[in-house]
């Protein structure tokens, strides 16, 4: 039985892929997911914010013993930047050199001039792609939906001129229209696009009167939106797409693959069930197909689909008050 699929242009021995997280961010564990039977992994995202608030922190530290010499700030953020930066490159040699399966870097950015040069430090490093995990929360009323857009679309410019290495992108789906979006991003020249990523949530302490975070895990109930998604953008993009964010359930897989995902993301599922969620959710699709007679994944691929799926108005609102018509 043949579950190899295609993610950004490599063709890998499972569609089930370890997205960017806590567990990916070391050897020992990045080991242990390849030898559960993952198609391919990404390292943890090296975030713009996260080195901008290192040399921040390192500066007022630091600030008392330089008092007056603005060359010695300039002196502490290159310095930390270069050390984050040194860390993540030696995370991705060490994992090209004892992993078998692709290995993906990936850049939390919200912008793209100060990942230029780190771009190709990366390729050099030996990725075998690039993630751009970007999310511009759209609450500026100065920005348009079209600014939005184009943010997004001159990163995606800017890095491919930067590196021949596959691009992949990660995107929300809090666009005006996705189904636009995405489709002309794709024309852009991305090798995948990744939907969806989530985002930092807070809640509110009424007696302390300060903001936490909460929910670092997606929610089950996230998989039904993603679905959707998959099924609409499927048909309408021109790059390989990965769908994750909900998967929990081992067939969960199988139903975004017969949606039209080439490959499924997971990561809460890895935190509540273990590395043996990929081997399960692996031996799901086997005996699936088997049951099924299909012989391989482009068998039943984008079965149900929107353009191919006769009960395709299922994944649109216009459903939602047909359900529920009946409730009184």
């Amino acid at each position: 039985m043949n579950i190899t699929t295609k993610f950004m242009g490599f063709e890998i021995k499972s569609p089930i892929i370890v997205g960017s997280c806590d567990l990916t961010s070391n050897i020992e564990n990045l080991l242990k997911i390849e030898q559960a039977g993952a198609g391919a992994v990404i390292l943890k995202s090296l975030f713009e914010e996260q080195i901008t608030q290192e040399m921040n922190v390192n500066v007022r530290v630091l600030s008392s013993n330089f008092s007056g010499y603005p060359e010695a700030y300039d002196y502490i953020k290159q310095s930390t930047r270069q050390e984050s930066i040194s860390k993540y490159l030696d995370l991705i040699k060490e994992a090209k050199s004892k992993l078998t399966i692709p290995v993906i870097a990936s850049i939390n950015c919200i912008s793209a001039s100060e990942w230029m040069s780190f771009v190709k430090k990366i390729e050099e490093a030996g990725a075998d792609g690039i993630e751009l995990n970007m999310f511009i929360l759209p609450s500026d009323i100065n920005l348009s939906h079209e600014d939005v857009e184009r943010l997004y679309e001159d990163v995606v410019q800017v890095i491919k001129r930067a590196t021949s290495l596959p691009i992949s992108l990660k995107i929300s789906n809090y666009f005006t229209s996705l189904t636009r979006f995405a489709q002309k991003v794709s024309w852009l020249g991305i090798s995948n696009l990744n939907i969806f990523n989530r985002f930092y949530t807070c809640d509110l302490n009424i007696d302390t009167l300060e903001t936490y975070p909460v929910a670092k895990l997606s929610s089950q109930y996230e998989f039904y939106n993603t679905l959707r998604w998959t099924a609409i953008l499927s048909h309408e993009i021109r790059s390989n797409l990965t769908s994750g964010t909900g998967v929990y359930r081992t067939e969960d897989p199988i139903k975004l693959l017969l949606a039209g995902a080439d490959t499924i993301q997971v990561v809460s599922a890895i935190y509540t069930e273990g590395y043996e969620f990929i081997t399960k959710a692996n031996e799901k699709l086997i005996s699936w197909m088997e049951a099924k007679g299909y012989n391989s994944i482009p068998d039943f691929k984008g079965k149900l689909a929107t353009r191919k799926n006769k009960d395709a108005s299922s994944f649109h609102r216009v459903q939602f008050m047909k359900y529920y018509s009946g409730i009184e």
